[in-house]
């Protein structure tokens, strides 16, 4: 029996899917093991002699609730708490259906006007109820769509810092980022960032990883200007006109012969390819490490800020000191392209 949409009467939370729990034999009531064997007894201990029973007090708890949702236009979610327009058939907060009796949801054309035919019914066929159940059918699609990446602001994220800690020093792109950090804290692995491996080291820089970032940005920025300029020499270009030549030519040019090359020219002739490969190389590092780079960067800062920074202005220092330099990025991305592009006019 699932008691999802009961909370524990000890401590109040919500039961979620593979809690362990205990249920009182004498009245039914759920209890998380821990808070039961916490109490030694069943919560409502006390009531078991007055034929208590928990099904009874919830059934009587919702016919109260009901009265109250009549009285005040909304729906309170059973699940989550949330209270939610009448209107819609979904929790929008965790996509619970708001309504058991399904009578009351089959029937959008009247239950939406009061029992009387709906005149917009008919233009609006085939849109979805209010309240998509995302949470429901699709708890990543939920996901994607919540700033907090469905965590809970006070849920511990990895030691004493909590998800909404974290969602504050990210700024940018935040229900990417707790996710990741969800699953290298729980595989105690990454995943691997495109946006990373394509930016490489501005990457780094855009997410105030300053000393990565410059790191990585002058290995590229080193092999794209080498691979451009001895493009450029006179040498290279003598070669590669020989080359070209002697293919045409019908001589068996190729890598197994060094190009027809003495071993200075034939690695001048390479140099060009081996400054790319680094490149690459560069970003493929990027690409594996960005992540865990950033979850290590951030844990670091956040628990720097949390321990020299009150509580009253925690959350001004952590917005500030974390999120992201945009304008540095975009500075260095410019100059990455002219340092691209700007050989080409000397070829």
């Amino acid at each position: 029996m699932e008691f999802t949409e009961y909370k524990c009467p000890v401590c109040g939370e919500q039961f979620k899917k593979g809690d362990d729990i205990v249920v009182c034999p004498e009245c039914g009531a759920p209890h998380h093991r821990e808070c039961y064997e916490k109490e030694g007894r069943c919560h409502f201990a006390d009531k078991h002699g007055d034929g208590f029973s928990f099904e009874k007090e919830q059934s009587g708890a919702a016919d109260d609730q009901a009265e109250q949702n009549d009285e005040s236009g909304t729906v309170v979610c059973k699940r989550c708490g949330t209270d939610n327009p009448k209107e819609m058939f979904y929790c929008s907060n965790c996509g619970a259906p708001l309504y058991d009796n399904k009578e009351e949801t089959q029937n959008p054309r009247q239950n939406q006007n009061n029992g009387q035919p709906n005149p917009n019914f008919e233009q609006n066929q085939g849109m979805p109820p209010f309240g998509i159940p995302f949470g429901q059918t699709n708890p990543q699609m939920a996901a994607a769509f919540d700033p907090m990446a469905g965590m809970k602001s006070d849920e511990p994220l990895i030691d004493d810092i909590t998800a909404g800690e974290a969602a504050k020093y990210i700024g940018k792109n935040t229900p990417y980022h707790l996710r990741v950090f969800s699953f290298i804290k729980k595989y105690k692995k990454s995943r691997f960032n495109f946006t990373a491996f394509i930016l490489s080291g501005i990457y780094f820089l855009y997410r105030k990883m300053y000393a990565l970032g410059i790191l990585f940005s002058v290995l590229t920025f080193g092999s794209t200007i080498a691979s451009g300029y001895i493009k450029t020499l006179p040498a290279w270009q003598n070669i590669y006109n020989n080359i070209l030549q002697a293919q045409g030519s019908g001589q068996v040019v190729s890598l197994s012969n060094n190009f027809g090359l003495s071993a200075e020219d034939f690695w001048l002739f390479l140099s060009p390819l081996i400054a790319n490969i680094i490149s690459m190389a560069v970003m493929l590092i990027c690409g594996l490490t960005a992540n865990k780079c950033f979850f290590n960067h951030s844990v670091k800062k956040i628990k720097k800020i949390k321990s020299t920074t009150d509580k009253e202005h925690l959350t001004e220092v952590l917005e500030t000191k974390g999120g992201v330099n945009l304008p540095l990025a975009i500075s260095v991305a410019a100059a990455l392209i002219v340092a691209n592009y700007l050989p080409i006019f000397f070829i």
